[in-house]
């Protein structure tokens, strides 16, 4: 039988490693959208890389203690733990390095993973100056969320030697897809996390405006995002995959973030946090088809 710890383990790194196996996907999925070869240095690195960005932040994350008590009280008993993402990330730099892959993307993504999670970034409060995380700033958390996920795959992927650039909307298109979608998957958690986040005093879209103005916000970027890719695809500029692509992890998006705003329903985060970010690997997986597809 599997003892108390090794399950308390798994269930406090599962979430985690479950974004790094989408990470990885992502990665696959750009490289072949790139008609780049399928490098598994690069594959592997970045999913470290994301593994190691999202464990580091389960030791900052303060409004855990109102969130998720027992996910903040493991991590406070494991501080040894935080060893491991500074390792791999390290690990990651050097093999990346030694083997003549590391690109300005890479520096991109672990700086702001870090600046996501530790309070090093400088802020002027109520007339002082402060050290915050990024996460701390009022939609700066939600965008470079938003953007990271959605541009450093594609950008490391066409660092590489490609054979065929893809078409440039469908190119935007399917970032769009994936920024968009990690956007609605970001806020939609802060809405999740909002009477904790009040107790603890963050600045969230939700906390800050409301629940129902963040719902609405979402909705109003989702149709926008929609006239953009229908338009598109009416003009002739983006072909029938990427249009399919776009509105299939739109609605997935949706699908899975729809539980967390119906109250009624009182499901747990042990349950909405895996669902929820099953979007970033629908999106790993829509990439992979519409690769193999176009």
């Amino acid at each position: 039988m599997v003892s108390g710890k090794a399950r308390a383990v798994v269930t406090m790194l599962g979430p985690v490693a479950w974004l790094a196996l989408a990470a990885g996907l992502q990665m696959v999925g750009a490289l072949l959208f790139f008609r780049a070869p399928l490098d598994p240095i690069l594959v592997s690195t970045y999913t470290l890389i994301a593994f190691s960005v999202y464990l580091l932040n389960r030791f900052t994350d303060g409004e855990d203690s109102y969130n998720c008590p027992e996910q903040r009280m493991f991590f406070q008993q494991k501080t040894t733990l935080a060893a491991i993402p500074i390792f791999l990330i390290a690990f990651s730099i050097l093999m990346l390095a030694f083997s003549s892959r590391l690109v300005v993307w890479h520096l991109v993504l672990i700086t702001c993973g870090v600046f996501y999670s530790v309070s090093i970034v400088p802020f002027a409060r109520n007339k002082s100056l402060c050290w915050v995380r990024l996460k701390d700033i009022l939609f700066v958390k939600n965008i470079s969320v938003s953007l990271l996920w959605g541009i450093t795959p594609f950008a490391i992927a066409a660092s590489q030697k490609i054979s065929t650039a893809p078409h440039k909307l469908d190119l935007i298109t399917v970032m769009s897809a994936f920024c968009l979608t990690t956007l609605i998957n970001t806020t939609s958690c802060d809405v999740r996390d909002v009477e904790g986040d009040r107790h603890a005093k963050v600045a969230t879209l939700p906390t800050y405006f409301g629940v129902r103005f963040t719902a609405l916000f979402l909705v109003l970027w989702g149709i926008v995002g929609s006239l953009f890719a229908a338009i598109s695809y009416w003009s002739g500029t983006i072909g029938t995959a990427t249009i399919i692509l776009f509105f299939a992890t739109l609605l997935w998006t949706g699908l899975v973030a729809a539980p967390i705003y119906l109250r009624e329903l009182k499901l747990s985060k042990a349950l909405t946090e895996p669902l929820i970010d099953t979007q970033q690997v629908f999106c790993g997986i829509s990439l992979i088809v519409l690769s193999v597809c176009i």
